[in-house]
This record gives C-alpha cells, structure tokens and sequence, in this order.
C-alpha cells in the first residue's frame, strides 16, 4: 500500500507558503507606489498579516525567502532565527521601521512569532542601550552573521536606517535570544579601541555610522585578505658603538613587519566630515574614497582593523556591492 499522505500534505503547505510569499511582494511594491501614507499604511498592514500567517505554518522557518527585495527576510544558519524588515516611507521624508521576528523557544521545543515596534524618536543614547521588540531601534537588515560563544548563538546584523532626506546610517549591532524566544537588540560583542567614532564608549551596544543621505556608503561581509603592517625599533647592539649621523638615523629607523590576513569579515568605508569644523554634523560625513576600515571576529569579538590594505577585489569594487534600497519613489 502507497502511503502518500504526508506528500501531498507538504505539497499543500508549500502552496500555502507561496502564496503568502507572492502577497508580501506584490503589497511591498504597491507600498512604494502609493500616493499617501494612509494608503501605504494600509498596505503595510497587509504585508505584515501576510508574514503573519506564513510563520504559523508548521515548518515555516525551512521555507526558503530569498528573491525578496523590499521586504528583506534573514535567516540564522542554525534556523532559530528569522527576521522580516520594510520600511514605511512617510510623507515628511522620514521612515517607520517594521520588523517581525521568528525565533526558537528552547523551552518549549517550538517558533514564536515576535512583532517589533520601532521607538526610534524615545531612544536617547541608542548606541549604549540594550532593547527588546517593543522598544526597538528600527532598521532596514540585510545581513546576518552567526556566531557561538560557549551554548550561545550571537546574530550580528547588518542594516540600514533612513532618518530624513539630509541623513542616514548604517547599523552593526547584536540580537540574541532567550531560552524562551524573547529577543534582544545590542551586545558589547565589540572591541573598537582607535574608532574615532566611538573613543569615549568602549562597550558600545551598537554601531551608528551616520552620514549624509547624499552619499552612498558601503558596508558589507566579505571573505577578505588584508595586509597588516606592523612595525618594531631595532636594538642597537652593546659594545659596538656607531658613529655619525647615517648610523644614528639607522639605529631609529623602524623594521616594518608585514601579516597577511584571509578571514571573513565586516568591511566598510571610513566616514569623515567635509571640514574639520562640522564634525559634529552627521550630513555632512562622507566615505573617505581609499581608506576600508573592518572588523574582524576573534576571541569572541568584532576586533576593529583601521586602514586595511583589502585585497579582495570585491570590496574594493563599490559599484558591484551596491544595494539599492529603492524605499522611496524617484522624484
């Protein structure tokens, strides 16, 4: 006797999941085109039952998101935790961040669904804070990065965030996860010492790369060599003076060392502002052309590598990398 039952139950629940996946897509791009906010308003709504539904199907977390642009689905490597961002476009040129979180409740052996509140506006000091889904700090993912530390997982995140039509940022930060599913945004899972941007916070939460809305600005995950360049004094040897002024300035001169790095790791432009007069002004910071600043994972944490000699050709080349968030219609 063929027992086909199972089949054609998984059949129907792909089905379902695709059509719910179709849904997302189509209400995403009739968002961004839209004339007002109520009515993108209510098309979000509808993005956001979609995703609903498709997470309470049994095995949702196995259905593969890929192909998905204006709603950006990342799944953990180890599938106990997916995240769904969109942007809402508002029509004073600002943003609502929605996000809606599927994660692992070791507790009871099965998914939670989890929607998140974007409360950008009551967040003072965001990069020190440490924030849950109704409290958190809105933004667009597009990547994540799964790491372990002992039994626990660490999902770092990759993101950006629109602020107004004059600034922007990306965001580096840290999600992870309780043994009952509750999920938490920012860890000090980094070692920054000689970021500039960060000299008077060595246990940030976050990182907060503001810059102009004008710019583009690049930051990504690549399997990388870098060159590092180290450099030690020589010890002039005892008993043997030396004489003149070519071996004074030989006893000086630094012996540079040279160690080459392969490693995957977050790599992205140095920001710098136009003058050193408006520093404290996040839209007037643009990519520094040549320097590629990165963090790489070691001992348990983001390591920051200023000034990297990258030679992989794919970070280098901006233009291929570019990620076109097209959240706002052309003017």
């Amino acid at each position: 006797m063929l027992i086909i039952s199972p089949i054609v139950l998984k059949g129907q629940n792909i089905e379902l999941l695709n059509q719910y996946k179709d849904s997302i897509k189509t209400n995403a791009l009739l968002m961004m085109a839209a004339p007002d906010f109520a009515q993108k308003k209510i098309l979000s709504d509808r993005i956001e039952s979609s995703i609903t539904k498709l997470i309470k199907q049994e095995k949702s977390i196995n259905f593969k998101m890929d192909s998905m642009r204006l709603v950006k689905v990342l799944t953990s490597d180890n599938k106990k935790f997916r995240i769904f961002t969109w942007v809402l476009p508002k029509e004073n040129n600002t943003y609502v961040f929605k996000g809606i979180v599927q994660t692992y409740n070791k507790n009871k052996k099965d998914y939670r669904m989890i929607k998140l509140v974007d409360k950008t506006k009551s967040i003072s000091r965001p990069y020190s804070k440490i924030l849950g889904a109704k409290k958190w700090y809105g933004a667009y993912y597009y990547k994540i990065i799964q790491k372990k530390r002992g039994s626990k997982y660490y999902y770092t995140l990759l993101g950006w965030k629109g602020k107004d039509k004059t600034v922007q940022s990306k965001i580096i930060e840290v999600a992870t996860i309780k043994n009952n599913g509750d999920i938490s945004f920012g860890y000090s899972l980094f070692k920054i010492k000689g970021y500039e941007y960060f000299k008077s916070t060595p246990s940030v939460k976050r990182l907060i790369l503001a810059y102009s809305a004008k710019a583009t600005m690049y930051l990504s995950y690549d399997y990388q060599t870098i060159i590092l360049k180290t450099y030690k004094h020589s010890k002039s040897k005892k008993n043997k003076p030396k004489y003149g002024f070519n071996a004074q300035k030989a006893d000086s001169k630094p012996n540079e060392k040279r160690k080459t790095i392969k490693y995957n790791m977050i790599v992205m432009d140095r920001l710098i502002p136009v003058s050193p007069e408006l520093k404290e002004f996040a839209d007037f910071y643009y990519p520094e052309s040549n320097i590629i600043d990165a963090l790489r994972y070691e001992k348990n944490q983001w390591k920051y590598y200023p000034d990297i000699d990258a030679r992989t050709k794919s970070s280098v080349s901006k233009k291929s990398k570019k990620i076109d968030y097209n959240l706002t219609p052309k003017e």
